[in-house]
């Protein structure tokens, strides 16, 4: 189910009227005599007020009837404060264990330079198994705060079903706002571009110091066309970085680096679980000494899960062959300047997103053919993890175990190549980690949004 924008529809509480009574000249003046006096604390007491407390119509209050909702989002797009200023029907709690709904979205890009926004509506205490999910696609360059609107009008619309079994239901009114023939929708034949979509970028950095200069320029070109059976990409990129050191009256140190790829792709799509794909590229960089590198080969990948839940969950195992051409700059360790020769390529990857957290990971080997003992290990993991009432885990860890650097120049480098990394460096294997957790508590609501002095 795919609603997309829908400004036609909003949801609306019946606001209360205000009612006067017949009061006493005597009751009249001792009020006016009591507001004289708060003048001198009203600014005091008014501030914060109006920070806390939005319209009663437009907000649920906590503790109230309004339906509890753990929203539950992450990635581009993925503004809480917006959300709950959107939709403000619902009491929007700190945990999902305190919930009613447990709202995840997800998203993903599109082949046109879109997103599609997953939102799954996950039912909790009496609704345990009333589940749903809807889905928004975004064109191409269109602003974060234009994408979230169309993702608030379909969070709007998927929470109704589940205060229509509740009592606050009496308190809705929905209202078309649209007219009664909205007209024909384009059909993807209807496109003159035949679903390409192409992106040209330029950056430019500089920063300067009494002792110090640096800047960088960059730019590429990419060009895609995604569709379900066939999605072909194409990309060129190219960048300049130079650094410039005073470490004396007389003496400055340079560094440059540069260098340009080009990378193609093209997967079609077999089954369900299938595909298969050429990749290709040539490079060329001054840090990592090709002064020409060209390889490419054929892939299968097979995925335990359907495609179609890639939003939510991926186990791919893949196989690559293929034969890389490697012109250097200097001569390597190998006393080689130019070299070609086959290599292959095993590897699976995991991406889950649960309500219980996410977790993610691949793992790879590589290997040159002409000799096995010239191979690569790679492996990544990471995860968050809710634990229970509050408490969230995350963590990430990277090794690789390196014995293919065919391209490193024979020779020691210098404490100047060393310390500006304007070389590669041979190196047996690299590892990182990091690790961290949050605890959240107090209040189970979270409704009210106030943006002062976000700075601070």
């Amino acid at each position: 189910m795919t609603p997309g924008p829908c400004p036609a529809f909003r949801t609306t509480t019946p606001s209360t009227r205000a009612r006067s009574r017949p009061i006493s000249h005597l009751r009249r003046y001792a009020r006016a005599a009591f507001a004289a006096a708060l003048i001198a604390t009203a600014p005091q007491a008014i501030a914060p007020a109006a920070a806390q407390n939005p319209p009663a119509q437009d907000t649920a209050q906590a503790g109230g009837q309004a339906l509890r909702v753990f929203f539950d989002c992450s990635g581009p797009s993925c503004d809480d404060d917006f959300y709950r200023r959107e939709v403000q029907f619902v009491n929007y709690t700190r945990d999902r264990t305190l919930a009613q709904v447990h709202l995840l979205i997800t998203s993903e890009g599109t082949g046109a330079g879109g997103r599609r926004f997953t939102l799954d509506f996950i039912g909790r205490e009496e609704f345990v198994g009333v589940d749903d999910r809807l889905e928004v696609v975004t064109r191409a360059n269109l602003a974060s705060e234009q994408q979230m609107t169309q993702v608030a009008a379909s969070m709007r619309l998927g929470l109704l079903r589940y205060i229509a079994r509740t009592q606050q239901a009496q308190d809705i009114r929905i209202l078309y706002e649209g007219p009664v023939d909205a007209g024909a929708v384009a059909q993807p034949e209807d496109d003159p571009w035949d679903f390409w979509v192409f992106r040209l970028r330029a950056n430019g950095f500089l920063s300067v110091d009494e002792q110090t200069e640096a800047y960088r320029l960059s730019g590429g070109l990419t060009a895609n066309r995604i569709t379900d059976a066939l999605k072909l990409e194409f990309g060129f990129g190219i960048n300049y970085n130079e650094s410039a050191f005073d470490t004396s009256d007389s003496t400055t140190v340079i560094s440059v680096r540069k260098g340009w790829d080009f990378e193609g792709l093209n997967v079609w799509s077999l089954t369900d679980h299938w595909s298969y794909g050429v990749s290709y590229g040539v490079l060329k960089s001054t840090f990592s000494n090709y002064d020409l590198q060209i390889q490419g080969g054929p892939a299968i990948e097979y995925n335990i899960f359907p495609y179609s839940e890639s939003t939510r969950r991926q186990l791919t195992f893949s196989y690559e062959v293929g034969v890389e051409y490697a012109d250097y700059i200097e001569q390597t360790v190998f006393t080689k300047t130019k070299e070609t020769h086959p290599r292959h390529a095993l590897s699976g990857g995991l991406s889950v997103r649960q309500p219980w957290g996410g977790s993610f990971g691949f793992v790879e080997f590589s290997q040159y053919l002409h000799d096995l003992a010239l191979n690569r290990f790679r492996i990544f993991v990471g995860a968050d993890f809710r634990l229970f009432r509050g408490l969230s885990l995350n963590f990430n860890a990277n090794y690789q175990r390196i014995r293919d650097q065919l391209n490193v120049p024979l020779g020691d480098a210098t404490e100047e190549e060393i310390l500006l990394r304007q070389r590669v460096l041979q190196s047996g294997y690299e590892y990182s980690f990091s690790v961290g957790f949050a605890y959240t508590f107090g209040s189970i609501f979270s409704n009210v949004v106030n943006p002062r002095m976000e700075r601070f």
